[in-house]
């Protein structure tokens, strides 16, 4: 398999940081030293991921705590999205999701992923800080509420804001990330989500 590299540099490493990981995970400095000694010999062992910029991997870290069994469950989705279902729909300050598979592995597979995103957004625990979306989400995430009941074959998601601004990029998450990737799998992984249209970062 042959890939083109963008020919600039945030295109570049949008793009080897997607074939590396597929979603990156940028959690706060002081990770532990053997994940920070993992991402120092994943560089050096990969070619691609020599290309990367040293931010990526050092110092805010790639690979933070509980990064890889975050991973399982992602990987597994993305390798398995045709298997998914997805509806989003809008309601009052943001959007309630559902997301099942007829598969009883791949429905297991969505509840997981969605208990342990929660638990790193309620922590500040930030994935993906690479996109825009993702960054703003995990910045403004005290002025967010987001909740989740099982459902036959997967699960139900109601993420919501009082902030009109917030509002905006929970639904740009959830439809030109989440559902976009349920539909392409691994290839929608590797691209940025742009903010939404008429976006303006909200006061701290």
């Amino acid at each position: 398999m042959t890939f083109n590299l963008p020919n600039s540099r945030a295109g570049r490493a949008a793009l080897l940081t997607g074939l590396a990981l597929a979603l990156l995970a940028c959690s706060p400095a002081g990770e532990p030293a053997s994940n920070r000694g993992m991402a120092r010999t994943m560089q050096s062992g990969m070619p691609m991921m020599r290309d990367m910029p040293q931010g990526m991997m050092a110092g805010e870290g790639m690979m933070g705590p509980g990064m890889m069994q975050d991973m399982r469950p992602i990987h597994g989705l993305l390798a398995s999205h045709d298997k998914i279902q997805r509806r989003v729909e809008d309601i009052p300050n943001g959007v309630r999701t559902i997301t099942t598979s007829k598969d009883p592995e791949v429905a297991e597979m969505i509840r997981t992923h969605v208990r342990q995103m929660k638990a790193r957004y309620s922590r500040g625990q930030p994935i993906r800080n690479m996109d825009p979306v993702f960054r703003e989400l995990f910045r403004n995430r005290h002025k967010a509420s987001l909740d989740y009941e099982d459902i036959p074959g997967g699960i139900r998601v109601t993420h919501t804001s009082d902030d009109p601004q917030v509002v905006l990029l929970i639904r740009q998450h959830a439809r030109r990330f989440v559902s976009e990737a349920a539909k392409e799998g691994m290839s929608r992984a590797m691209r940025p989500t742009p903010l939404p249209e008429g976006y303006r970062a909200p006061a701290r």
